[in-house]
């Protein structure tokens, strides 16, 4: 299988200036895909991002009319940490990443995605208690994009703009708020 697959995780936000921070995909968690559940390992990203021709780009939604980065231009940086895939992506100028930059304040934008195809001969498969298969994907042929989007797949993972001026609570923190008032009604 050769197909590009994009998948997402859910978003944290916050504002440094003009570069978008984050993390476009997560370890340790599952997330329910067409056929079944999928699971990223930590040796996911490991080969793809020592290749010299890696380029990847960062994208809103996904759609290349709205260019946010590029690795080849230095605009997008990626590395793993114990937690997933991380990014940073220097934000242009432009009226689409300054509409993005507002969404993102108000926390309208929540999620984050990356697209990929994964090396399937160094996949494994089990099954979960109600049968369902799970892929764990332990290497990728190719990583397409880092994404901010619409609609998650994935949770926990995130993209977040920074700032040192806003003079109020990381978007993060209201995430984390937001999170307890809905599944705690607090």
């Amino acid at each position: 299988m050769s197909t590009l697959t994009r998948y997402s995780v859910l978003c944290r936000s916050s504002l440094d200036g003009d570069t978008l921070v984050g993390h476009a995909a997560v370890f340790g968690q599952v997330a329910q895909v067409p056929g079944g559940y999928e699971q990223l390992s930590p040796s996911a990203f490991d080969e793809v991002l020592k290749r010299a021709d890696s380029d990847v780009t960062s994208l809103w939604n996904h759609d290349p009319q709205y260019l946010l980065g590029r690795q080849a231009a230095g605009t997008l940086r990626l590395k793993v940490d114990e937690e997933g895939l991380s990014f940073e992506n220097d934000l242009p100028d432009t009226s689409y990443a300054n509409d993005l930059r507002k969404l993102l304040a108000r926390g309208d934008i929540t999620g984050a995605s990356f697209g990929f195809i994964p090396d399937l001969d160094k996949s494994t498969w089990t099954r979960a208690k109600d049968g369902s298969q799970i892929h764990t994907i332990n290497a990728l042929k190719f990583l397409r994009d880092v994404s901010p989007v619409t609609f998650p797949a994935y949770s926990g993972a995130g993209v977040a703009l920074r700032s040192l001026d806003l003079g109020q609570a990381s978007g993060r923190s209201q995430l984390v708020r937001a999170r307890a008032r809905v599944l705690y009604g607090r």
